[in-house]
């Protein structure tokens, strides 16, 4: 994939969509089922999916507006997933070589993987804002059934992105951007 900006735009604003959708579905239709205790991260997921796919410069900007457009449907804001992302994303470019998306299984143990260790960056700066582990504690729970619905979705959330961002045979951890 050719890194002009004209070749990201359209896959970014397309994957945006995809995210506000799938961020009304969360945090306005579950509750309508009574499920109002849990809201999905599929954040976390596109943050992965860039982590894993791309190996480019604009790595931060694309984690940096999907967590902008995630704070619309959250308390917490953009930055703690900001750092976050980040960070995940710097430990996925030292394991490259290690990962592969042999099987749909395979991919929802690698996400689960990186969504702890998310979950363990975000809980980390709550905990210098707040000093208390108590809120901590109640997010862990919270995130345990959120963490395996996403890795469970991961390889059809995946896919639908290969698509939209037009990947090769190759796939995830394939061509830089």
């Amino acid at each position: 994939m050719r890194s002009e900006i004209k070749n990201v735009v359209a896959p970014m604003l397309i994957t945006l969509v995809i995210l506000i959708v799938l961020e009304v579905f969360a945090t306005s239709l579950l509750p309508v089922f009574g499920v109002k205790q849990f809201i999905l991260p599929f954040n976390i997921a596109v943050v992965l999916f860039f982590g894993f796919r791309f190996q480019t410069p604009y790595l931060p900007v694309f984690i940096l507006i999907v967590q902008y457009f995630h704070s619309f449907f959250t308390v917490e804001g953009w930055e703690p997933g900001t750092i976050a992302g980040i960070a995940v994303c710097i430990v996925i470019s030292y394991l490259r070589d290690l990962i592969h998306f042999s099987s749909a299984a395979a991919t929802m143990i690698v996400t689960q993987i990186f969504q702890t260790f998310w979950f363990v960056v975000v809980s980390g700066l709550i905990y210098m804002r707040m000093g208390d582990v108590t809120y901590i504690v109640d997010k862990f729970w919270r995130f345990v059934p959120e963490s395996i619905v996403i890795s469970l979705l991961s390889p059809f959330l995946f896919m639908i992105f290969e698509k939209v961002w037009s990947m090769s045979e190759g796939g995830l951890l394939g061509d830089e951007l």
